[in-house]
């Protein structure tokens, strides 16, 4: 039986995917409250059994490595803006071009590495017994 979203506390709802794989080799991919049985032998896996903080934790750094480029993002689309409402619009595509060159050349990379990093050192392996 799988929980809603709404039973769930904000932190874990879009969490990144638990992997479970039973003891006969059968593998899913489940969110965090739900519970799965096995097509291959029966048994039962509920993903409640990870504790919540150390979840909880693994989501607050994805969430803080998306945040970064979403505000930078909208500071970019905030500028493009300013520069059109001054009639500078070429200006603007310029602007646009340069940094986005920029962040797909360095910006992008460093992040990603940045986050690999701090992602590998949070995520623990949990064992969770079939019920």
């Amino acid at each position: 039986m799988a929980s809603t979203e709404a039973e769930l506390p904000r932190a874990v709802r879009k969490g990144p995917p638990i992997t479970v794989t039973c003891e006969c080799g059968q593998r899913r991919d489940l969110k965090y409250g739900e519970q799965w049985r096995c097509e291959g032998c029966g048994r039962r896996f509920d993903t409640r059994k990870i504790p919540l903080e150390e979840y909880a934790a693994i989501r607050r750094t994805q969430v803080r490595y998306r945040l970064f480029p979403i505000l930078s993002g909208l500071l970019l689309l905030v500028a493009v803006i300013l520069f059109w409402i001054e009639g500078r619009a070429f200006s603007a595509l310029i602007a646009v071009a340069f940094l986005l060159a920029s962040w797909s050349m360095f910006g992008r990379p460093f992040f990603r590495s940045r986050y690999r990093k701090a992602i590998s050192k949070k995520v623990p392996t949990w064992t969770i017994k079939a019920d």
